[in-house]
């Protein structure tokens, strides 16, 4: 539990893992958000301007299907950025 509290704010302070562009949410977006939080618990994402033009998305909206779809929990929303975690049971 603790050691997964320091990877959150690990990844909160570190620079992005991942960045959302004008390609969307594809499946090479999702199969790298699953490998990041499979390896190290947390993944950090930029939701870059690009994205936003294109989609005219909310990023908390965005960061919450992203998290359903690879079985995450939301951590963290801050600006265009967000982190995903591992669900806790």
């Amino acid at each position: 539990m603790v050691q997964k509290d320091r990877k959150v704010v690990k990844a909160v302070i570190d620079k992005p893992n991942i960045r959302l562009g004008k390609e969307g949410i594809n499946e090479n977006v999702l199969n790298d958000v699953k490998t990041y939080i499979k390896n190290e618990g947390v993944v950090k994402i930029k939701v870059m301007k690009s994205f936003k033009a294109l989609y005219s998305a909310n990023v908390n909206l965005v960061a919450h299907e992203i998290a359903d779809m690879v079985n995450g929990e939301v951590i963290d929303v801050r600006g265009s950025t967000f982190v995903i975690a591992k669900k806790r049971r």
